[in-house]
């Protein structure tokens, strides 16, 4: 009889061991899904990332700054490339008019030389 009402007695044992970690477990849970305890941590998250993240922002505004500018100057590089192309056709009528001016002048100084020539006593 004496067995009987010992594993009678770890029976209750265990019972009450299964409930009490059952409301530590439930304790626990409750603690670690508190509002304000979720508050806080996400306080924590915010302490320790913010600083890092502001910093951060600042490289991207600076980089975007320097993007910008350098987008700018792409651009203005591309139009006068094409303000280049535009302008062919005067640079070739400003070449055909310099090739005749170089001929008036060569047929000017070789009447010019034939005057003196024949203006010159033999």
């Amino acid at each position: 009889m004496a067995s009987a009402s010992g594993s009678h007695k770890e029976s209750d044992l265990d019972v009450k061991a299964r409930r009490a970690m059952e409301r530590v477990s439930e304790n626990m849970h409750v603690v670690a899904n508190e509002p304000s305890l979720a508050l806080y941590r996400l306080q924590e998250h915010v302490r320790k990332a913010l600083p890092f993240m502001v910093e951060k922002r600042g490289e991207f505004g600076h980089l975007h700054e320097q993007l910008q500018g350098r987008c700018y100057d792409a651009d203005y590089a591309v139009s006068a490339v094409n303000e280049i192309t535009k302008a062919k056709d005067p640079f070739e009528a400003c070449a055909a008019s310099l090739k005749n001016a170089i001929f008036y002048r060569q047929q000017l100084r070789y009447r010019d030389s034939r005057n003196l020539a024949n203006l010159s006593p033999r």
